[in-house]
């Protein structure tokens, strides 16, 4: 099966685009950008990257550093191959929706097993999380404090967020209403009930 860029795949050979580097700083700058908005980024998970890139052939060892009595650190620099991979999967991204599956979604159509105002509170608590995510990008983005490429990504990861917190909004307000019909899912004691009443 051909190698498939992940997201941070995707992180590491734009940053390699830019200049070489080593893993470290990588992961520094992704960090101090506040990618890490937009990609998972841990070390781990960073340098499991940059080794399967190099497998891949995608990035390659252009030199090695050492500060001090640091241990040695191997700079990495992008192929012609993975330039064109680059552009590549970020042209797919972009043009090709996806299903993504995201939990929320599971969860919305297992709702019915909570009753009413359990569900409500549970929407009121992620309305004021996403509330308090949107604030944070707000101020990530007036304060300059992220590169323009991702003041873009942050751009519509706000308009994406404010348009779940207007519909759980209406959803919590239509649950506390009761113009939401609600089907409690029946509990398994009372399935067990129903049948050996069919029994007899």
């Amino acid at each position: 099966m051909p190698y498939r860029l992940t997201p941070l795949g995707v992180a590491v050979l734009a940053l390699l685009r830019d200049r070489p580097m080593h893993g470290y700083e990588m992961f520094q700058i992704l960090v101090d950008r506040r990618a890490d908005r937009i990609v998972k980024v841990r070390p781990g998970s960073l340098y499991h990257v940059v080794d399967r890139l190099a497998e891949e052939k995608l990035i390659r060892r252009a030199a090695t550093s050492r500060h001090g009595n640091r241990p040695e650190r191997a700079i990495y620099e992008i192929t012609d191959a993975g330039v064109e991979a680059l552009t590549e999967r970020v042209r797919e991204l972009v043009a090709i929706p996806t299903d993504e599956f995201p939990q929320f979604v599971t969860a919305l159509a297992e709702m019915h097993h909570l009753d009413t105002d359990t569900a409500a509170e549970a929407v009121s608590s992620r309305v004021a999380a996403l509330e308090a995510d949107v604030a944070e990008m707000m101020a990530l983005r007036d304060a300059n404090a992220a590169s323009t490429a991702v003041v873009v990504a942050l751009d519509y990861l706000l308009a994406t967020t404010r348009a779940q917190v207007t519909w759980l909004r209406e959803f919590a307000a239509a649950l506390d209403s009761g113009d939401l019909p609600w089907q409690h899912a029946p509990r398994l004691d009372a399935i067990a009930d129903s049948g050996s009443e069919v029994e007899k």
